[in-house]
């Protein structure tokens, strides 16, 4: 039982992060990936999808010339990308009748990718996450010789700016020089939507006998006055790159998910693709005092009871640890719950959010049918724990013991996420 309880520890971190996502694709290997959001929505918008199986492979590593059909189904969208074809070998490994031709030879010809010195471009090979963020760039118009993206420190440059704009949000162990997987590459595509796109004031060549003379050219972000503008990030009046080739995606802050914890809701048209939490600001997974998440905020001033709000299991019920005040011994949260908090800056109010773990027997596993899909019925009583209910799924079998957690929100028979 020790050990079993252990695993329940050791997974609640991300699988109570599970948001069900009505639109989303279902993956055979869903729970294998970190980057839900991002893959939820590149695979809605078809720039980066699963495989016939069912599964998308995240940590599986991104080949060169999958990269560059990710680039074109950006740009041009999968449909029109699909309709790519090369009329001669880009590359002389790269002939004609490749499977990524089209996508090589558009992106070669716009300036986003190069080859090697020999002349090849090695489609199947692996590219590094310098590499990936300068296809990227190069997408969202950055010029690669005005902004030295090529020479000997090429990949400086490169993860100078891709930082700066944000293409790695969401990877706090980002490494440039490492393969990127499947799973990174939907990730910083999807941090790409947000970017803002530049654009360049025009070159000019001039030629004084034998002097050649290039005007130096003034890089400037892209504006937008149409009124798309604000679907995706705040209203800037800049063209953010999603306004620009994905219209009909839009991104909705300020709601909050099925445990209340505040939420970024993501539509295509009018299908919600999912909603999704946003980072907290602080984490715990035990019981923790009071006066730590005070220190562990980085508050110069205190925050009175009344202005913290305490969410459980996605109801709202009564605080009663006091004040956040340095040194406080007072306790929120519990071992085997997720304690998730969020500080509102401009309001200094606290909204803790806790989510706890339960332990059930599967009493009944029922088979799909025309009318409802496959579901599974809980036993709660004797030695186990939680309110129950019944979850949709085929993963498990009658007797079968599971962790789980449960929404209050949602409905007395909506459970959000099980293993």
């Amino acid at each position: 039982m020790k050990k079993f309880l252990s695993l329940v520890l050791a997974l609640v971190m991300t699988m109570s992060l599970v948001t069900v996502s009505a639109g989303a694709k279902d993956f055979t290997d869903n729970s294998k990936i970190n980057y839900k959001e991002a893959v939820d929505v590149m695979s809605a918008v078809k720039v980066i999808d699963g495989y016939a199986e069912g599964d998308f492979r995240p940590s599986a590593t991104l080949t060169r010339g999958a990269a560059a059909k990710i680039i074109c189904n950006l740009i041009l969208g999968p449909t029109t990308a699909s309709a790519l074809v090369a009329d001669a070998a880009p590359y002389k490994d790269v002939p004609t009748n490749h499977t990524f031709a089209g996508y090589i030879a558009y992106c070669q010809k716009e300036g986003i990718i190069s080859g090697y010195a020999d002349g090849t471009f090695r489609p199947a090979a692996s590219l590094t996450g310098y590499a990936f963020m300068k296809m990227l760039l190069g997408a969202l118009g950055y010029d690669s010789s005005i902004e030295k993206y090529t020479g000997a420190n090429w990949n400086v440059a490169v993860i100078k700016q891709a930082v700066g704009i944000g293409l790695d949000d969401g990877n706090d162990e980002f490494v440039g020089s490492k393969a990127v997987t499947r799973q990174e590459a939907a990730l910083y595509a999807f941090n790409m939507l947000q970017a803002t796109m530049v654009e360049y004031d025009q070159q000019n060549t001039i030629v004084v006998g034998d002097i050649t003379i290039n005007t130096t050219s003034r890089r400037k972000d892209v504006s937008n006055t149409t009124d798309t503008d604000g679907n995706i990030g705040s209203r800037d009046r800049k063209m953010q790159f999603a306004e620009r080739y994905f219209g009909d995606l839009s991104e909705h802050d300020g709601d909050s998910d099925a445990f209340e914890r505040p939420s970024t809701t993501w539509k295509l048209k009018s299908k919600t693709i999912g909603t999704y939490a946003d980072e907290a600001d602080a984490t715990y997974t035990s019981e923790v005092k009071v006066g730590e998440i005070y220190s562990d905020l980085g508050l110069s001033d205190g925050i009175s009871k009344q202005d913290v709000t305490l969410y459980e299991d996605g109801f709202k019920t009564t605080y009663s640890a006091g004040d956040v005040v340095r040194g406080s011994r007072q306790k929120v949260g519990g071992d085997g719950a997720l304690l998730d908090v969020y500080y509102d800056e401009d309001a200094d109010t606290l909204t803790l959010v806790q989510v706890n773990t339960y332990v059930g027997k599967i009493a009944a596993a029922r088979k799909a049918t025309s009318t409802r899909d496959a579901y599974v019925t809980l036993d709660v009583s004797d030695s186990f724990t939680g309110p129950g209910g019944t979850y949709d799924t085929d993963d498990f079998s009658k007797d079968d013991i599971v962790y789980y957690t449960y929404s209050y929100k949602t409905g007395k028979k909506c459970i959000e996420s099980m293993g």
